[in-house]
């Protein structure tokens, strides 16, 4: 199967659309398919893997280091005709997703989109009215659902948005892909590189930007550092524009030295980083299915996230992490008892670790595969129909 896959952001971006992409590019090459990835430029990053096309692009603002596609290159148009293609993936309803719907026509085959993002969670990078901004994002996802041949998404609370919106096209649930060590991964080296010692240690690994409401993590932190005698430490993995600000929040509330920015990360270090910790802490509402919580689960970390729709479709609520309400005062207490817990953290480890091998990368670029061939065979049916 010759596939095509069409993105807003790819590597060396770090995000869980990037990250997903990533693995199904490579679970879909070792099933011994082709895949095509055309996505923006960043900057002078040059591709050492083949198949990878690059737009030129602009950045979104000046503050956000976001490229955004110019989709129009005679250069590429030339590769793409030249491509026999069987489907074409896209992964974002704007910029690239309608110019991949235009090709796709042009060469009659179909087309599937995963709907990943809440879009009204990011709508404050904008210089618009929120409001307007929102509703102008849920009319054009909808419209671009219903010119798509299937639909995916991540979690079922996401298919969910979709239907509220009126999307009226099937909708299937794929979980996002993970990649499962297949041995016990070492963190002492993590944690003798930012000197964590015999402390326990929370981590929270994403992109550091407003919507992902890491204050609360910050305020939450302090209130446990008061509640318990333990040696404790709070590891922020990432960047990104919310980053000085946080900082500043942390020597406010006096807990700078408890708490460990360790900026960008490279993605294959990652799983270091989660064996290092002893729990994995999120208080973002913003997302569908994040990356990082499946690479916790993988790693065996138990998750202790706020209800929201990304969490409420990973974690088993009393299983392999809890649901909590965004209240520092809930999230505090329910992190210390658990910490306090040694054999219930064990059991709550051994349980991520089984429920994390359903997002094996393997697996699911296998339910795309699936996806993919039944969308053929649909589309040359209502073509020969």
């Amino acid at each position: 199967m010759r596939i095509a896959i069409f993105s807003n952001c790819y590597q060396p971006m770090v995000n869980g659309v990037v990250g997903a992409i990533t693995l199904l590019r490579k679970g879909f090459i070792e099933a011994g398919h082709e895949v095509y990835v055309f996505a923006p430029a960043f900057d002078d990053f040059v591709d050492h893997e083949t198949g990878i096309y690059r737009y030129r692009s602009v950045d979104l603002t000046k503050e956000v280091k976001y490229p955004v596609a110019i989709p129009f290159s005679p250069r590429i148009q030339r590769i793409i005709d030249g491509l026999d293609l069987d489907i074409i993936h896209s992964h974002h309803p704007f910029v690239l997703g309608p110019l991949s719907n235009k090709i796709a026509r042009r060469k009659r085959i179909p087309t599937v989109y995963t709907f990943h993002t809440q879009y009204e969670q990011y709508s404050h990078y904008i210089p618009l009215p929120r409001q307007l901004v929102n509703t102008i994002s849920r009319h054009k996802i909808t419209r671009f659902c219903e010119s798509v041949n299937q639909v995916t998404t991540p979690a079922e609370s996401a298919r969910q948005i979709l239907i509220d919106y009126g999307v009226t096209r099937p909708i299937r649930v794929i979980p996002n892909p993970t990649n499962i060590p297949l041995e016990p991964i070492d963190g002492r080296k993590v944690r003798e590189q930012y000197h964590l010692g015999d402390a326990k240690v929370l981590i929270n690994i994403g992109r550091i930007a407003p919507e992902k409401n890491l204050g609360l993590l910050l305020e939450s932190f302090a209130l446990m550092l008061r509640r318990t005698t333990e040696p404790l430490k709070l590891m922020i993995v990432g960047d990104g524009p919310e980053l000085p600000a946080l900082k500043q929040l942390a020597g406010q509330l006096g807990i700078a030295e408890q708490v460990v920015f360790t900026g960008m990360v490279e993605p294959s270090k990652v799983p270091d980083y989660l064996a290092a910790a002893d729990l994995f802490v999120m208080t973002s509402k913003s997302e569908v299915k994040p990356l990082s919580q499946l690479e916790a689960l993988a790693a065996g970390l138990p998750i202790i996230a706020v209800a929201a729709p990304g969490a409420n479709d990973t974690i088993i609520h009393g299983e392999n992490g809890y649901l909590v309400q965004d209240d520092l005062e809930v999230i505090s207490r329910t992190v210390c008892e658990l910490l306090a817990d040694v054999e219930r953290l064990s059991r709550f480890r051994k349980a991520a670790r089984q429920s994390a091998e359903r997002y094996s990368y393997p697996r699911i670029a296998a339910e795309y595969l699936e996806v993919y061939r039944e969308t053929m065979e649909a589309y040359k049916r209502a073509e020969n129909s």
